[in-house]
């Protein structure tokens, strides 16, 4: 496995560990960005402008 998409596993985790921790909605917002980042580098295993 990509070491791009192991970093992107391990924020998706992070992010769902503390969705479910913490009651706030800053922690919603933060949250929602780390899972999104996280699911962006699994699915793509890049960073970076694309080469044509």
């Amino acid at each position: 496995m990509n070491s791009i998409r192991i970093f992107g596993l391990i924020i998706l985790i992070i992010a769902i560990i503390f969705h479910f921790s913490f009651e706030n909605d800053g922690i919603d917002f933060l949250t929602g960005l780390l899972i999104g980042g996280g699911i962006a580098l699994l699915l793509i295993g890049k960073v970076g402008k694309l080469t044509k």
